[in-house]
């Protein structure tokens, strides 16, 4: 059940990166393509490469990024000028 589960994380995941909002995400929050590369355990040119489309995801490291980019689609949902402050920077995940 669980390999089913990360089966589907891994199809989002390239789904996002394929359709272009990975980036999209990453660029609202203000990320650098290095941040999320430390907070997904790959090398800057890894998530380059993600992103421009001529690499796919795969791995552990792809459901890091997964993660990271489920946290950046929730914090987008709220409004910066909602709550804090703080903006959608906030997720444990960075």
């Amino acid at each position: 059940m669980a390999q089913a589960a990360q089966i589907l994380r891994l199809a989002r995941v390239r789904a996002a990166v394929h359709s272009g909002e990975a980036r999209q995400l990453r660029e609202a929050a203000h990320l650098s393509i290095g941040e999320v590369a430390r907070a997904c355990g790959v090398d800057q040119s890894t998530v380059w490469r993600w992103e421009q489309g001529t690499r796919k995801p795969r791995g552990d490291q792809a459901l890091a990024y997964g993660e990271l980019i489920d946290s950046l689609r929730t914090a987008a949902k709220v409004s910066p000028g909602d709550g804090d402050g703080a903006g959608p920077c906030t997720s444990d995940a960075v």
